[in-house]
């Protein structure tokens, strides 16, 4: 398969990838992309100009995903070395001396987005999207796409792109600096290259400029010293502190800001193998790979059979006298949905002398858990979903933490404790 393709008009060269197929650990497309840069180094004397763009429709993603869940911790030092080769693959194209217009359509998500973003310019369609949903895998970005948007779009603007995997709109991806022009259409596009290239600018990068300032302060600076103090208890409110993802992002995110560029490009390798061999990665990306219909009846009783099981636990919790505070913690420390509200317990009465002391909140945490796990395997049981259904039905539709598995996966694991 031919993942990349060029043209030359003039002294142009228009370059066209296939979007899905830019994987940093594929030793092919490194091929293919090392062959286009030497190709653009050999021509770079006759050349005013590259114009790169990409194909969507080409190629599966999800061979990726399968090499990810392969990745062993012995492998880790081949996995350095393979984005390493990536990296200065991206720097080359950085470093030609000539200007490299990357134009922009439909959803560019991805490794697709960390290779324009190596480009010196960057023109979107008014209708484009853009995304780095690798934390929803459970692995950081790599190769630059945090060092990049970090520097281009200031600590705080880069935040929900890579900690969170949104999609920005072009207009946002405009305004947080990882776009330089938006065009309403193809003409408009044309356009805006060739005015690019006609103006000659310095085909350079703006952190490799002497003097270059981060967008939206430095880490030094008032705002950004706030932001980073309340950052981490943030993200651990939000992910429960079962997502390492997130951390490891926002740590390669500040650590590579105060180092040299090439010196970022290697935390964030290290940072993103810590990830990618991670168990809660592995559960994630294997959720990712279910193809089940979640609105398909079974997976509709499933999740009213879990809603179900959920409310009468909480419940008997509450009958026990269980305080609602300690309920609520115990909820948010599992990462289930909020407790639902069950039939006022009248006048809970205080704990007779001699009786079984309260449970705590892990004991808790893991009632609720096994509790919806059970409900989940009698469908199984009952041949109404398959396990992988179960699981894939469980998070998307009831909120079942998705960093267990599922919730079938959940109760089949040897040692539930150590995924919190």
């Amino acid at each position: 398969m031919i993942m990349i393709t060029t043209h030359q008009n003039g002294g142009a060269i228009s370059v066209m990838l296939a979007a899905r197929a830019i994987n940093p650990l594929s030793r092919l497309f490194q091929r293919e992309l090392a062959a286009l840069i030497d190709k653009l180094e050999a021509k770079r004397s006759e050349l005013h100009g590259v114009i790169v763009g990409f194909h969507a429709d080409a190629g599966d993603s999800d061979h990726e995903v399968e090499h990810l869940m392969s990745l062993t911790t012995a492998q880790a030092g081949d996995c350095m070395q393979m984005l390493g080769a990536y990296n200065i693959l991206l720097r080359r194209l950085e470093c030609l001396g000539i200007p490299v217009v990357a134009t922009l359509g439909g959803a560019v998500s991805g490794h697709a987005l960390g290779l324009a973003l190596a480009c010196h310019h960057r023109i979107g369609l008014v209708d484009a999207t853009f995304s780095l949903p690798q934390v929803h895998l459970g692995v950081a970005p790599v190769a630059g796409e945090i060092a990049r948007s970090a520097r281009l779009a200031g600590l705080q603007a880069a935040m929900p792109l890579l900690l969170e995997g949104a999609t920005l709109t072009a207009d946002q991806a405009l305004r947080a600096g990882l776009l330089h022009a938006v065009a309403d259409n193809e003409e408009e596009v044309a356009e805006l290259v060739h005015g690019v290239m006609a103006a000659d600018a310095p085909a350079v990068q703006p952190w490799d400029v002497k003097g270059f300032r981060l967008p939206g302060g430095a880490l030094t600076s008032a705002p950004v010293q706030t932001l980073l103090q309340v950052a981490p208890a943030m993200l651990r409110e939000r992910t429960g502190g079962h997502a390492p993802a997130p951390e490891a992002i926002l740590c390669a995110m500040v650590e590579g800001l105060q180092v040299d560029f090439d010196s970022a490009l290697l935390i964030e390798s290290r940072y993103f193998c810590q990830t990618a061999i991670s168990p809660v990665a592995r559960k994630l990306m294997r959720l990712s790979q279910i193809r089940a219909d979640l609105a398909s009846r079974a997976a509709l009783e499933l999740c009213a059979a879990m809603q179900l099981r959920y409310a009468g636990e909480v419940q008997a919790l509450r009958s026990e006298a269980v305080p609602e505070a300690l309920l609520r913690n115990a909820v948010r420390a599992a990462g289930l949905p909020p407790p639902p509200d069950t039939a006022a317990v009248p006048d809970r009465p205080d704990r007779p002398d001699g009786a079984p002391p309260a449970p705590g909140l892990a004991e808790i945490r893991d009632r609720l858990l096994h509790a919806l796990s059970i409900a989940a395997q009698d469908l199984v049981g009952r041949g109404a979903v398959s396990s992988d259904e179960a699981d894939l039905i469980s998070v998307r539709l009831f909120g079942f933490p998705a960093h267990t598995g599922g919730a079938v996966h959940f109760g089949a694991a040897p040692s539930n404790g150590a995924i919190f």
